[in-house]
């Protein structure tokens, strides 16, 4: 991909029409895209709001530990509710990647949250007009969603 095309592929807005076919194609329900911004977003508040800060938490196993207690946490708070995630293996090294590269390894931690919430908003805000890498990202996380979510019913 060339530079004038990775600009497009950034920035050039898909239509309302190709939005929903795609996600026809790639059977994307509202509720669910609601779900997995819920969590994303829980998730984002217990780093930021949990981290003791970069004296405290500042080498990897230090960090691994820090994101394993939180995304263990919201896990757990979802179970609560019923709604289960079986396998989130893949979910958690993707998330480790993020905070990691968003977060952890950023000096000027303060404005980080609003920097965090824009993955959920910009890729699972249903009716939002996406960019085609928007809707890259959104058709990637939303796949490791569907793989750790346990459909059967908790009873």
């Amino acid at each position: 991909m060339n530079s004038a095309e990775f600009l497009k592929y950034i920035t050039n807005p898909l239509t309302k029409e190709e939005m929903y076919l795609l996600y026809k194609a790639n059977d994307i329900k509202y509720e669910k895209c609601e779900l997995y911004k819920d969590f994303i977003l829980t998730l984002n508040k217990l780093v930021v709001d949990t981290f003791l800060g970069d004296d405290v938490i500042h080498n990897e196993e230090d960090i691994k530990n820090h994101f394993g207690w939180c995304i263990e946490k919201v896990v757990n708070n979802f179970k609560k509710e019923n709604i289960v995630f079986d396998n989130p293996i893949n979910l958690k090294e993707y998330f480790f990647n993020f905070y990691l590269e968003l977060f952890y390894n950023i000096t000027y931690k303060k404005d980080s949250k609003e920097k965090l919430d824009k993955l959920p908003c910009l890729s699972f805000v249903y009716r939002r007009i996406k960019t085609r890498s928007d809707m890259d990202v959104l058709l990637e996380l939303y796949r490791l969603f569907e793989k750790s979510l346990n459909f059967k019913l908790k009873t």
